[in-house]
């Protein structure tokens, strides 16, 4: 939380250098109030607030459960081998990220800022504060399953706030999408360009990652019980995407400066006492060496022997000399900003989506047209190959983790005997615990005994076991 915390302050201090002429005289900062002592949050503040909290959540510490949990990143050191190694995981470990969901930079602060945009008749501004909620409400579902929402940010009315099911709330975030763009398409007002952390101001692209987000969700939905298909989902995300992200240009990615507090949160982390903790994971490694992928010194460094290799999480038998840090690698800098939406999970996407509906012939040019970019040969489009290019593509992505759980690829092996008493089995996690906060706090949320029987469902999900979201109910195994 004290990292969010010091990010957030970073931007607003970057939004004041970089804006200074008209960020102290906006409505709300007159010549009555002391902006260095403020009573009350403008909404610009909020807004910039909620951009770096994203950016932490993303990033931060279930960004690097996921890392872990896909075998892209390798825990060998401290608290990081009982997540790759043991699974071994309790209702504290996420407890500030289900927080985050709710609180300062979180859904309350995003409420706000729609709340005064659109009482000045700002709807773009409302805009892209409701495709940022959709985005942090739909990390919340696809981690955590079932959770407040409808009820959410309402303290003073609802104490205790009812689960929402996970279904529900991914069609909410359809919706709410829908509302974001034709708020912004509406043409009524604007984001100022200092304040955008993202695009700039730039209010097209900001409807092109409401499309691709949009497609995303509707991916998340795709998979049904004894390994059905919504097909109807699939020509959806078909729909949305083809109007998503165009071009790289247009990536939603975070941002992150030189100054200490704005930097990129995995290199802040590489500059800890653990900060090598965290290494290269063997199969992500192994797959882009295989295929001499440009891409490995952008994501590793090289190991004690001038080459690349990654941690084997199921044998724990790597020598640590053949193991790549991150440090040295092009991404590991202050200032590399995070992608988050891209163009190439947009073309994935596609490829998917046209492969399960359309056939072979019409995904193949979405998954080229990404190969391309690395001057990779073609490979034909199957199910694992598209699959496989997203685990490439989005590396130190939470979206990996979802493609795995809908597909069961890439075909990873799980840590053997993994099992401390908490129900995983040799199976990769599924979600989360709800954080301890939260069950102390709320007496509707499932006990751990119960989210370990039935998964991330508020009451229960009859005749489904396992630690699973209801969005992904068939382990891979």
């Amino acid at each position: 939380m004290r990292r969010y915390r010091a990010i957030a302050l970073g931007g607003l201090l970057l939004a004041g250098a970089t804006g200074c002429t008209d960020f102290l005289t906006k409505d709300g900062v007159g010549s009555d109030k002391d902006p260095n002592n403020p009573r009350e949050a403008t909404r610009d503040q909020l807004f910039i607030a909620a951009q770096a909290a994203q950016f932490g959540m993303q990033e931060a510490n279930i960004g690097m459960f996921a890392c872990l949990f896909m075998q892209q990143c390798g825990g060998v050191g401290g608290r990081f081998v009982q997540f790759r190694g043991w699974y071994f995981m309790t209702e504290v470990d996420a407890n500030s990220d289900f927080i985050q969901l709710y609180s300062g930079g979180g859904l309350l602060d995003l409420r706000r800022v729609q709340e005064i945009s659109e009482e000045e008749g700002n709807r773009e501004y409302a805009g892209v504060a409701k495709i940022l909620e959709a985005m942090l409400i739909g990390l919340g579902a696809d981690v955590f399953g079932d959770i407040p929402y409808r009820e959410a940010a309402q303290f003073e009315s609802i104490k205790h706030p009812a689960f929402d099911p996970q279904a529900q709330i991914y069609a909410d975030i359809q919706a709410l999408l829908t509302e974001a763009i034709a708020d912004i398409e509406s043409g009524e007002g604007e984001v100022p360009a200092p304040l955008d952390l993202v695009y700039g101001g730039n209010m097209d692209a900001w409807v092109e990652a409401a499309y691709t987000l949009k497609a995303r969700y509707y991916l998340h939905t795709v998979e049904q019980p004894n390994n059905g298909v919504d097909l109807t989902a699939y020509q959806n995300a078909i729909a949305a995407a083809n109007n998503g992200i165009s071009a790289p240009a247009n990536d939603l990615r975070a941002f992150h400066g030189s100054a200490t507090s704005e930097r990129n949160i995995w290199y802040q982390f590489s500059q800890t006492t653990f900060g090598q903790d965290i290494v290269a994971g063997k199969p992500l490694v192994d797959l882009m060496v295989a295929r001499n992928d440009p891409r490995l010194p952008d994501y590793f460094g090289l190991n004690a022997h001038g080459v690349y290799g990654g941690y084997d999480a199921p044998t724990d038998a790597t020598d640590p000399d053949d193991i790549s840090p991150f440090t040295g690698s092009a991404r590991n800098v202050p200032n590399f900003r995070q992608p988050l939406v891209t163009w190439e999970e947009n073309q994935l996407i596609l490829a998917e989506a046209k492969l399960m509906t359309q056939g072979a012939a019409a995904a193949q040019p979405h998954l080229d047209a990404v190969r391309a970019q690395y001057d990779l040969a073609p490979v034909p489009a199957t199910l694992e190959n598209i699959i496989l290019e997203k685990y490439v593509a989005l590396f130190q992505n939470i979206e990996v983790w979802n493609d795995y759980k809908r597909t069961c690829f890439p075909r990873l092996t799980p840590v053997p005997d993994a099992d401390f008493g908490h129900g995983f089995g040799d199976e990769v996690p599924g979600r989360l615990f709800y954080g301890s906060t939260e069950m102390n706090a709320n007496p509707n949320t499932p006990s751990v005994g119960d989210q370990l029987a039935e998964g991330g469902v508020a009451g229960g999900r009859p005749g489904v076991g396992g630690f699973r979201n209801p969005n992904d109910p068939n382990a891979c195994t």
